[in-house]
């Protein structure tokens, strides 16, 4: 009786274990999920702001014009939060595929 107690009593362990890392996994995959959106988002963003917006373009002296400070500010803004949104995506693919 005291065996079967014991070895009842290891199967609920792993089965607790098991749980446990299915709700992991589900987690993982949903962060990872989320980090996909997120840098797809992102990169969106970034090429559509490829335009200059109104004010980021200066007249030249040969008659056209060229992009201010405020516009390559803005780009490097827009690359800076694609490039963040990579490496959050790669970081929870990471973690996802640790526990996979």
């Amino acid at each position: 009786m005291k065996r079967l107690l014991i070895l009842l009593s290891f199967i609920i362990a792993g089965s607790a274990a098991a749980q446990d890392r299915s709700t992991q996994l589900d987690k993982a995959y949903e962060e990872a999920r989320t980090a996909y959106n997120a840098l797809k988002a992102a990169e969106g963003r970034r090429d559509q702001g490829v335009e200059s917006q109104p004010g980021e373009r200066a007249g030249s002296a040969a008659g056209g014009s060229r992009p201010t400070e405020s516009y390559f500010a803005r780009q490097a803004l827009l690359e800076q939060e694609a490039e963040l949104a990579r490496r959050r995506y790669e970081e929870a693919m990471k973690r996802w595929n640790d526990l996979k």
